[in-house]
């Protein structure tokens, strides 16, 4: 069977009690193995703008009322993710008529349906009774996944009787800890043991893939408290630009990169205001934390189908990576590093010329101060630089750009250059 094809779309084989009582101890009959996939979450936000070079092996994309998202990226397989948002064994009805209706009128084959619940671990058996009435009503044709928290997998819960309803199982090995409190780790991956879940993993005879999270999240930190107040919508690069923060750098145990922007003094950042001593802080996902954990993730054994990025990125979001940095980190694709570009738009201005100019495909998070310098082919009579991007005129016909470390992920907006006459412009990197 050729890589991509996998043994998930084959029919739901039938499987047989092995225990003749206790529905915590019921097995499932083992499934054929598994091929490897890549797989990605397609999520609330995430934008099918985002374009990915090599090709997707499965995306599992989140369904809102039986609706589909109004794009989705290629990809050689498609699953539908119904996420319940009480952590609660749901006791609504799922409409699989209008989904089946909605894929089939968008073309979409679906490989089977995957049920996002954080169900208490203490309710696995109602659980259970769930998932084997939901596999009663759905399409025969559809597979069922879920995804499954690691608490669940302690001893003596009913974990058993929940594997044996569905077709795949997905751990999620991150945001296993607190992120509010400032005495908590400040992470979102968790690293992955495959010596001491494999078995635990493997025993059931069930598909598994492992969820590994490629996001990055920020919070602010008030002055003498305790607690995180609240998570912001900043970029490093609106931060780092601030010469009111000190920024110190660490890693957490999955390879993450911690950035810690502390003010020295009373500031603000788009209106808002910061005081003295308060600190913002980013986790963001990086290269090495990916191969970090799809290595160990190849270490789950036999019944291990893959992995599940979480997730496909917003259009234009700066914490996170995009999907080919992804891939080729994770060893699925050798994707050559985008080198920067600029982009000249020209205003169309009645007596001069004048043209907005933006640099994409920056480095993803280098580690030191980049710089840039933009000539044009004929002087300048001025530059009106976009706030608060750290660009200045060196000479009639010269700019300077000094990105600050951890500022890559980002398409920057310099400011509109004017001129007498027609100019183009040229990029380079100094040293």
């Amino acid at each position: 069977m050729s890589r991509g094809s996998s043994a998930h779309l084959l029919r739901p084989i039938l499987w047989i009690c092995l225990l003749a009582t206790g529905c915590g101890g019921q097995q499932a009959a083992p499934q054929p193995l598994p091929n490897w996939e890549f797989g990605y979450w397609f999520w609330q936000g995430s934008s099918a703008w985002v374009q990915a070079t090599a090709p997707i092996d499965t995306l599992y994309f989140q369904v809102r009322n039986g609706y589909l998202p109004e794009r989705l990226p290629p990809a050689k397989h498609y699953w539908a993710v119904i996420r319940f948002d009480d952590p609660l064994v749901p006791t609504q009805p799922i409409d699989w008529q209008k989904l089946q209706s909605a894929a089939s009128a968008r073309n979409i084959k679906l490989a089977g349906v995957q049920l996002d619940i954080d169900c208490p671990t203490h309710a696995l058996r109602d659980y259970a009774k769930f998932l084997q009435t939901t596999r009663q009503k759905m399409p025969p044709e559809w597979q069922l996944s879920i995804t499954a928290l690691l608490d669940w997998f302690r001893p003596n819960t009913a974990i058993a009787s929940v594997i044996a309803a569905v077709d795949e199982f997905v751990p999620q090995f991150y945001d296993l800890h607190n992120p509010g409190t400032v005495g908590g780790a400040a992470v979102v991956a968790a690293p992955i043991d495959a010596a001491k879940w494999a078995p635990i993993f493997n025993k059931f005879g069930r598909r598994l893939k492992i969820a590994i999270s490629t996001f990055g999240r920020s919070r602010t930190i008030a002055p003498e408290s305790s607690r995180a107040i609240s998570f912001l919508n900043l970029r490093p690069f609106d931060v780092g630009t601030n010469p009111a923060f000190q920024l110190t750098t660490s890693t957490t145990p999955a390879k993450e990169q911690v950035l810690r922007y502390r003010a020295t003094r009373a500031t603000s950042i788009h209106s808002q205001p910061f005081e003295a001593g308060t600190t913002i802080e980013f986790v963001l996902s990086t290269p090495e934390a990916i191969a970090a954990s799809v290595a160990r993730a190849r270490e789950m054994g036999e019944r291990c189908g893959g992995v599940l990025f979480f997730r496909w990125p917003e259009q234009n979001e700066t914490m996170a990576p995009v999907p080919d940095e992804v891939l080729t980190a994770a060893g699925a694709a050798a994707i050559a590093a985008k080198q920067p570009t600029l982009k000249v738009d020209d205003q169309r201005c009645a007596a001069v010329h004048c043209a907005t100019l933006t640099i994409f495909g920056l480095p993803s998070l280098p580690a030191k101060p980049v710089r840039y310098r933009i000539t044009s082919s004929v002087d300048l009579e001025y530059f009106l630089p976009e706030k608060p991007t750290p660009i200045r005129m060196t000479g009639p016909r010269r700019l300077e750009l000094t990105m600050p470390p951890y500022s890559g992920r980002m398409d920057v907006t310099l400011g509109r250059a004017v001129a007498a006459q027609t100019a183009t412009y040229t990029l380079e990197v100094l040293p």
